[in-house]
């Protein structure tokens, strides 16, 4: 049986937490990622958001991303972007946000 990671179609990158600005509605809080890929993202909203909802996540001045709540579990969210995220972008936020992950060579 195949795991649901390997049933992704884009791969998933960690986030430390970074806030990002939401707007649902009228309402305005922030989501601090804990992973974000292409086609969607997970974190702790500091406000509730209903499943089935359409936010915008703000991932810059110029970057204003729609995406559907997919899951709720308590103040943690999945969300599922309307258009994928071009992957420069993912990988532009990861590099100024994310979790930086190395490996070394054991000497």
């Amino acid at each position: 049986m195949d795991s649901p990671e390997s049933l992704r179609v884009h791969p998933r990158v960690p986030f430390r937490g970074h806030p990002f600005q939401v707007l649902a509605g009228k309402m305005n809080c922030s989501i601090r990622l804990r992973d974000l890929s292409c086609g969607g993202a997970s974190g702790l909203c500091d406000e509730p958001l209903d499943v089935g909802s359409f936010i915008t996540v703000c991932f810059g001045r110029e970057n204003f991303v729609e995406a559907e709540v997919r899951w709720v579990e308590r103040m943690s969210v999945g969300l599922k972007f309307t258009h994928p995220l071009a992957p420069g972008l993912v990988r532009r936020l990861h590099q100024s946000h994310g979790e930086f992950v190395t490996t070394r060579r054991k000497r």
